[in-house]
């Protein structure tokens, strides 16, 4: 082999060294970035369950949802409140001919619901407010002359208007004071109220 031929092959045989280490290099440094991208992956998972786990979204729209539900119950609490508050301070100041028809108005509907039950009474008691005491006599003579039912008595008792018709011993009891009344208003309002809701 010729010098030449000898140096030819030494640099071919470089070359193909050369060229193996380079396809290795470049394999590793492949490896290396896959391996790095991997490790990002994980480590991007990872802070990802840290973020859900601190932050836990489904506790967390439930407490808020529990809190709405306190908040719409104090407001529709509130509501209630205003509206008794209200409607009491209208009828502990209605002017004293429109409260006596009042309670001749709430006489009637109760006398009428009571012979609904029983067909036909005697007599019947009728509970009233203090404040209405100056009205007994009225009534008795209301009751006597429209009905021609006995009134056994008229007594006071602790409402604020409106009237409690009693008969036959108590056994049939007909409250149609205004607190009874305003009752009976608050719970037909009580539907309307639930759907506003969560």
């Amino acid at each position: 082999m010729s010098v030449e031929e000898l140096k030819r092959a030494v640099l071919e045989k470089a070359k193909i060294e050369a060229e193996h280490i380079l396809k290795k290099a470049e394999e590793e440094a492949k490896n290396i970035i896959e391996e790095a991208q991997k490790k990002k992956l994980m480590l991007i998972e990872e802070k990802k369950k840290e973020i859900v786990a601190k932050l836990n979204p489904d506790a967390r729209i439930a407490e808020a949802k529990y809190r709405a539900r306190l908040i719409l119950a104090e407001a529709k609490d509130s509501i209630i409140r205003e509206v008794v508050i209200h409607v009491n301070s209208i009828l502990n100041s209605l002017p004293q001919n429109i409260r006596f028809e009042s309670i001749k108005r709430l006489i009637d509907e109760s006398i009428q619901e009571v012979l609904n039950s029983v067909g036909k009474v005697n007599s019947i008691t009728i509970r009233v407010s203090s404040k209405d005491i100056d009205f007994i006599d009225a009534i008795k003579r209301y009751v006597e002359e429209s009905y021609n039912i006995r009134i056994e008595g008229i007594y006071t008792t602790n409402i604020i208007g409106g009237v409690i018709v009693e008969c036959m011993n108590g056994e049939i009891i007909i409250d149609n004071s205004y607190e009874e009344r305003l009752k009976k208003v608050l719970r037909n309002m009580m539907p309307q109220l639930a759907k506003i809701g969560l």
